[in-house]
């Protein structure tokens, strides 16, 4: 080979060598680079089956648009939970607020040691020694329990932070409701039983088999056969129950959470009763609500025992008694639609409240006495109420407002269909302590979501109408979300 050909050989291979070496650096360099999320890469709806959505256009009632409370990448490591968000793609049976002890971190490092070296035998005496730790609690925390409807797993959640936590993977099948206790480590499951059509109750415990396992487990004890209503006392450390016996009649016994000191409270030859429990020594009693049939709601005295009427007389009549007890939703239906109207018992004068709603949509604030949260539909068909929307014949689009029943306030909280194409039809609801969050579960198909619940400036409604517009409507003027965990 000539000089120039064995030249111009070694510059193609140098090139070569170049060309590869300089393209595995760069490719290197470009794979390890972090990409920052934008203010537009945002979880609009984040937890066990969330949704990704974009922001939506129109900022009208959009909690989320840029300039108000969310307006900021999210964390890669803590993503923080959004305004409105699915917690859980359900079905649940059941969801609540609970309050968890802190328990100081060298507390449990000293429990974790405790435990693998709890039983140390002596080669002498071959006895066995018990270590126990108290645990230290620095303080109090809410959380969020649930459990699910097909597993009967139950889940921890934060207010303030997307992902969630199995606590217990003990199964149970085919439930229908769950009750949780303040603490949550006491509830209430309901189902039916096999394949039957007995309701089945069971009272249920939540315990940790060691003190560094990871999962509780849940032991459960049953409840008579039957009891056709159930509900838990607003301290939740006690229940109702109500039964029907052939040739009896009806009997609603209460009892403790761990289903001890039964006592009962009322017996009679009437049925199909409803029950809530709205104030510590009140139970209220409502007639199974048909918009075929006018009903009626009482109260019993968990003291005395003294049984007094409410209303009644209204075709299909639902209540909802304020936690002071000196207000009542009423829920009726008047021509194929839905009006609801706050008594005051003190005066039993009626108050029209512009929202067409049900009161199983709304709940009382324990805060502000004359406040309701309530879900309602922008538009009504035309249906006997609230016997379609119990059968599953017709489904809402709700919206959520803040109302207060002494000036008619209104404010609108949030447009859930801005960011879920098919909508909320929500009901069961429950607040936070503090009343800056929400729970309520989604009746199209029973999934859990949360609403991080905005402040207020006064501001009086722009509306009075009885359907709700939200391009008419007052606006939430918030301020930044809550941290609490």
């Amino acid at each position: 080979m000539s000089k120039s050909k064995l030249l111009i050989f070694i510059i193609i291979i140098v090139s070569i060598a170049v060309g590869i070496i300089s393209g595995i650096y760069f490719y290197t360099k470009k794979t390890n680079e972090t990409i920052q999320p934008t203010v537009s890469d945002k979880t609009i709806f984040g937890g066990v089956g969330g949704v990704r959505k974009d922001l939506p256009t129109d900022n009208t009632n959009n909690p989320t648009a840029a300039g108000n409370e969310i307006d900021k990448p999210v964390s890669t490591s803590t993503p923080e939970a959004p305004i409105l968000r699915m917690i859980a793609s359900g079905p649940i049976s059941g969801a609540d607020f609970v309050t968890r002890n802190v328990i100081a971190s060298s507390t449990l490092n000293q429990m974790s040691l405790a435990s693998a070296s709890s039983t140390s035998t002596s080669t002498s005496t071959k006895k066995t020694k018990t270590i126990i730790i108290k645990p230290k609690i620095l303080g109090q925390e809410e959380k969020i329990r649930y459990q699910e409807r097909g597993t009967g797993w139950i889940f921890e959640a934060s207010t303030s932070t997307i992902p969630t936590t199995r606590i217990s993977n003990s199964t149970f099948i085919r439930l229908n409701e769950s009750f949780f206790d303040k603490m949550g480590d006491n509830l209430l499951l309901r189902g039916l039983l096999n394949n039957s059509d007995v309701i089945q109750t069971r009272i249920g415990s939540l315990s940790l088999d060691t003190p560094t396992s990871t999962e509780m487990s849940l032991k459960t004890k049953d409840l008579p056969y039957n009891l056709l209503s159930v509900v838990m006392s607003p301290a939740k450390d006690y229940f109702a129950s109500y039964i029907e016996q052939k040739g009896i009649g009806s009997s609603i016994n209460v009892s403790r959470i761990d289903g001890t000191g039964v006592f009962n409270i009322y017996k009679s030859a009437f049925r199909e009763w409803l029950l809530s429990w709205p104030t510590i020594n009140t139970i209220v009693l409502n007639t199974k609500p048909s918009a075929y049939s006018a009903g009626y709601a009482y109260s019993i005295d968990t003291k005395s025992k003294a049984f007094r009427r409410i209303t009644g007389g209204q075709n299909g009549l639902t209540t909802l008694v304020s936690p002071d007890g000196l207000n009542v939703l009423v829920g009726e239906t008047i021509d194929g639609s839905m009006k609801l109207s706050v008594l005051n018992l003190k005066t039993q004068s009626y108050k029209d409240v512009f929202a067409r709603t049900l009161p199983e949509k709304c709940i009382w604030s324990k805060l502000e006495k004359s406040t309701i949260f309530c879900a309602a539909s922008e538009s009504i068909v035309y249906a006997p109420y609230p016997d379609a929307w119990y059968q599953g014949l017709i489904f809402f689009d709700d919206n959520v407002w803040k109302i207060n029943v002494d000036t008619l306030e209104n404010h609108l909280i949030v447009v859930p269909k801005s960011y879920v194409k098919d909508g909320l039809d929500i009901t069961n609801m429950s607040l936070d302590k503090n009343e800056d969050y929400m729970l309520f579960t989604n009746k199209k198909d029973l999934s859990l979501w949360g609403l991080q619940l905005p402040s207020f400036k006064v501001q009086k409604a722009t509306t009075t109408s009885s359907t709700p517009k939200t391009k008419t409507s007052v606006r939430a003027t918030s301020t930044a979300p809550s941290t609490k965990k």
